[in-house]
């Protein structure tokens, strides 16, 4: 039998090779709205609205990035083409989240803060780690989302303890 948290994921649909360029987000991404954690972020019309947010597939950015200047959001093509989809869904969360608080009057490039001690990165991982766990991912699997080509080995350490991902435990039944 399939687990609520299952199908959310299985509903989620993803257009993966489209060629680079811009889109609107329900032009490569479906089945999102049936998101709990997307609904707590975004009332309906909020997110009906985003349904039309510009999509760049790029080379520039490692994996997926809220633009610096405008809510545009920016997705690696080959992460779109080859990422695992529960990361490209967390991920999404992770940048919606980054759009609420950008919509909210937040500096989401806070330069008085290091990567990992940004307050908008850490209430946008909680939400992603929140939704993996919900979703029944291991704390292994949480862990393996959390680490970034930007960040060091230590910063990956000290970032999964302040969201209390501990990587040696296993799948809660």
């Amino acid at each position: 039998m399939i687990s609520r948290e299952e199908s959310i994921i299985k509903k989620i649909k993803i257009k993966r090779n489209l060629p680079r360029g811009e889109y609107r987000f329900s032009e490569i991404f479906s089945g999102i709205e049936t998101s709990p954690a997307i609904r707590l972020l975004f009332k309906d019309k909020e997110f009906s609205e985003l349904q039309n947010l510009r999509i760049e597939i790029t080379s520039k950015v490692f994996y997926m990035k809220v633009h610096d200047v405008d809510e545009k959001l920016l997705i690696n093509s080959r992460y779109l083409r080859r990422g695992r989809k529960e990361f490209i869904y967390l991920d999404i969360i992770h940048e919606f989240t980054h759009i609420k608080q950008r919509r909210e009057g937040l500096n989401l490039f806070d330069s008085r803060y290091s990567y990992i001690d940004r307050p908008t990165e850490l209430v946008a991982y909680a939400n992603a780690v929140n939704e993996a766990r919900r979703l029944g991912l291991s704390e292994l699997e949480i862990y393996d989302y959390l680490w970034v080509d930007w960040i060091s080995e230590s910063e990956l350490q000290t970032l999964a303890n302040r969201l209390d991902v501990k990587p040696t435990t296993e799948k809660k039944a």
